[in-house]
């Protein structure tokens, strides 16, 4: 049985991370994902704000507790992780207010 999958945004506190120490952030929860085959869990990419010391990821998983539990065992820092709609849409359409959804959701 496939577990349902959804988004979760994560936040982050980052003072005095360099743009460097972001992308090493982002592999160290690309190989905690990796090592953690029991879980149904996914990195999307993130958004880093160096002004503000600040990020937000992305995650495709099946619960708020498998994304903070890789955050965790991967060392990297964060405030809150909150499940999300995504409302982005997979192909570029035509026409103002039209969309076509990603995924389902849960």
């Amino acid at each position: 049985m496939v577990a349902c999958v959804a988004v979760f945004l994560v936040f982050r506190e980052l003072p005095g991370v360099t743009r460097d120490q972001y992308r090493a952030a982002q592999r160290a929860v690309v190989d905690a994902i990796g090592q953690a085959a029991d879980r149904e869990i996914s990195y999307g990419g993130g958004f880093f704000v160096p002004a503000e010391a600040r990020a937000i990821c992305l995650f495709d998983a099946d619960s708020a507790a498998a994304v903070a539990a890789v955050n965790q065992q991967a060392g990297v820092p964060y405030s809150e992780v909150l499940e999300a709609i995504d409302l982005r849409t997979a192909e570029p359409r035509s026409g103002a207010g039209t969309f076509t959804p990603r995924r389902e959701t849960c």
